[in-house]
């Protein structure tokens, strides 16, 4: 038997990061492991800290929106970073284990917005293997916890407790519920 800690090594790992920060005394910070942010205090610009959701159909560091955050974690999971592609078709990392093949769905991108960073890892997989409305209704289930999707038909979906936070920047994407 073997375990793979791939899927929440990050998050347990920008969490351990935020300890030492909290046990320094360090009140304003972000913490980037590709993926897996954590905005600690306020911005240095004062108030919330912007952060930027990433366009899934385009390079690293362009976006389709932003929401303002503070002591919160941002992870996100897509079909677009890590992927194989064979004979012009792409298998993303993200496998159902039923099948062994990437899950194939309306998903191509989520973010998790939670306390922990380990949470929001945990999450973003088991939210992307539920398609966009199975998994805008697990994560209502969750107290704290927010989600925006972005499906592989550019439409933008978040979670209730985001409604006039998110702000779509993109004029590519529409904002769908």
């Amino acid at each position: 038997m073997e375990i793979d800690l791939g899927a929440i090594a990050k998050g347990y790992i920008a969490d351990e990061v935020a300890k030492v920060l909290d046990e320094n005394k360090v009140t304003t910070a972000i913490i980037d492991l590709g993926g897996n942010i954590i905005v600690k205090g306020d911005s240095p610009k004062g108030g919330d800290w912007v952060v930027g959701i990433q366009d899934p159909f385009e390079s690293r560091g362009t976006v389709i929106g932003t929401i303002p955050e503070a002591n919160k974690s941002i992870v996100t999971s897509g079909i677009y970073e890590r992927y194989l592609e064979v004979d012009g078709v792409k298998y993303h990392h993200l496998l159902d284990p039923k099948t062994g093949y990437p899950f194939d769905n309306d998903i191509a991108g989520v973010s998790i917005i939670s306390e922990k960073s380990i949470d929001g890892d945990g999450l973003s997989t088991a939210t992307f293997s539920k398609g966009v409305q199975g998994g805008l209704d697990f994560i209502e289930t969750y107290k704290g916890v927010e989600a925006i999707f972005v499906s592989k038909e550019k439409k933008v979906y978040i979670t209730s407790g985001l409604k006039g936070k998110f702000k779509l920047t993109d004029k590519n994407f529409q904002l769908a519920n």
